[in-house]
């Protein structure tokens, strides 16, 4: 394998994870192109990287000739398709999205927050109650989680799974006929994404997190005759939330789990710096592509894969039929009820995206321990996914094993000095990302190699969030980012 790219259990077949293959004496953009010629030699078709059509394999998208941001480029070179989009149209595009979404978003997340900080501050003092009860609950899941599940340390699931299944469908329908009767108010578009998303977001939060478990478990959560139930989750409560059905069986799983934010990664970042938050407006469209799943389609018909580009395309006819009839019944309600949700998860984990792979090692770009995050001790670990680089390197490892795997590998991390930070979560980092507090990040990073002194890291962090890929696989000018 590529050097630090994944440890030995890494992309079993079936598992649907990708990677590049081992190849001795070359280097990771050798091992790249290499990967490319020889799954085109496979599949009897020329490699993308020998043909003169535009954009298309890591291997061409590397080795090409120009730009990528070097100083006196006339402008930035883009991977496909991106290279049809000009930044100033990609930037514009972002900033209506943004105008959108955001001031609403804005209220939300104060409420949600502030609601959530006042239901743990009494939670905490009603121990008599909250114990009980969440024993309880565990217990019964767990007798449940017995009898259907395949695997039953899944039983967590359960009570997500059931309140999920009937609160947001039934909430939905109530504000509907709401709607129907006295047509468009503010006030209750806020309060139905109020109560969609829940305080601090544990609904909107755990819904996408199943959806994301559910994807990658191709052989579906249930057992047995209780196998009607899998797949509920995307195909039934993930488009109140704002998900195409098969988002993440297919295009997560077939594209970002294949490229790991490679240059063929649809929605990458590579040729981006990171440190500028005008590259965030140039990325947020490509998320918003690949959420809406018309990059993922595109990529899967300009690859041939008939059979993803067909299941992609079935859980966008899903959901963009149901969107169509709601915007032609009822205008307002299809926009700002059922397709809000859908802009409000590219801009919530276009940035979530953005962040889980900002880092990457001038030297090996495809070195996952690096390019992708994990955060110890994290806020918002919901079922353990702040252990990203175990979720890219070994994506069948069961989530309640990951911090096991972590430990297990620890050396590892250690030695390519992993990009790993503690005591924070997502939406903390954003915020230090966007508004330059690069001290706060390095003030978080954990040195597992313990040879760094302060100084070194924040330069560290501040070289790997810099490095931006052009197709000569050379790097940008870096600039001296001063300390705060």
């Amino acid at each position: 394998r590529t050097r630090g790219t994944m440890p030995p259990e890494t992309g079993k077949e079936g598992d649907g994870s990708g990677g590049l293959r081992a190849r001795p004496g070359k280097g990771p953009e050798e091992a790249a192109a290499a990967a490319v010629a020889e799954e085109a030699e496979a599949e009897g078709r020329t490699p993308a990287h020998e043909t003169s059509t535009g954009g298309g394999s890591s291997g061409e998208q590397r080795a090409g000739a120009g730009g990528g941001g070097v100083d006196g480029a006339e402008k930035p070179w883009r991977p496909w398709p991106w290279n049809m989009l000009p930044d100033n149209a990609a930037i514009a595009l972002a900033l209506l999205l943004l105008a959108f979404v955001g001031p609403p978003m804005g209220i939300l997340i104060g409420t949600a927050e502030l609601t959530w900080a006042v239901i743990t501050r009494v939670w905490a003092r009603l121990p008599f109650i909250a114990d009980p009860l969440r024993e309880n609950i565990r217990s019964v899941a767990q007798k449940v989680g017995d009898q259907v599940l395949r695997d039953p340390r899944d039983s967590s699931y359960l009570p997500w799974i059931l309140f999920l299944s009937l609160y947001p469908p039934l909430l939905f329908f109530f504000f509907y006929q709401r709607y129907l009767a006295n047509g468009f108010e503010v006030s209750m578009f806020l309060l139905y994404h109020f109560m969609r998303i829940g305080p601090r977001f544990r609904f909107f939060a755990h819904l996408h997190v199943l959806q994301h478990k559910e994807g990658h478990d191709y052989l579906g959560i249930f057992r047995g005759h209780w196998r009607i139930f899998n797949h509920l989750i995307q195909f039934w409560v993930g488009p109140f939330f704002g998900q195409v059905p098969n988002s993440y069986g297919i295009a997560h799983n077939k594209i970002h789990h294949r490229w790991h934010n490679d240059l063929e990664d649809v929605h990458t970042n590579l040729d981006l710096d990171r440190t500028e938050f005008r590259s965030f407006l140039i990325y947020l469209p490509r998320f918003a592509a690949y959420w809406s799943g018309i990059t993922p389609l595109m990529l899967f018909l300009r690859r041939r894969e008939w059979n993803f580009a067909q299941k992609m395309a079935k859980g966008m006819a899903i959901y963009y039929l149901a969107a169509a009839y709601f915007c032609y019944h009822a205008p307002m309600f299809g926009l700002f009820y059922f397709l809000f949700p859908h802009f409000e998860s590219m801009i919530f984990f276009g940035g979530i995206s953005y962040l889980w792979h900002a880092w990457v090692d001038p030297e090996d770009p495809t070195n996952q321990y690096i390019n992708s995050v994990t955060i110890l001790e994290g806020h918002d670990n919901i079922w353990n996914e702040d252990y990203h680089v175990v979720h890219h390197h070994s994506p069948q490892t069961h989530w309640s094993l990951v911090p096991e795997h972590f430990e297990k590998h620890k050396d590892e991390y250690a030695k390519h000095r992993a990009t790993v930070f503690k005591d924070t979560e997502e939406g903390e980092m954003l915020y230090w990302m966007f508004s330059g507090k690069w001290q706060e990040l390095a003030d978080h990073f954990v040195d597992l190699s313990g040879t760094l002194s302060k100084e070194e890291i924040y330069d560290l962090l501040m070289m790997r969030l810099k490095f931006v890929v052009n197709r000569d696989g050379g790097r940008k000018a870096m600039k001296q980012v001063p300390v705060e």
